[in-house]
């Protein structure tokens, strides 16, 4: 059986799974007042949008 990948459902899916991941350890990042951190999650946060986009 050949592998034929994730179709665009199963992609979104995981795009907003890991967007929420992202989203909580920006949260944390801001509580805990690590600034390098949480630029991190934003700029994770801001690709991962640009990729919901489609």
């Amino acid at each position: 059986m050949e592998y034929m990948g994730m179709t665009n459902e199963q992609y979104k899916g995981f795009l907003l799974n890991e967007l929420e991941d992202w989203e909580e350890a920006l949260e944390k990042a801001k509580e805990e007042g690590a600034k390098e951190t949480a630029k991190k999650a934003e700029k994770q946060i801001r690709k991962i949008n640009k990729m919901l986009e489609f």
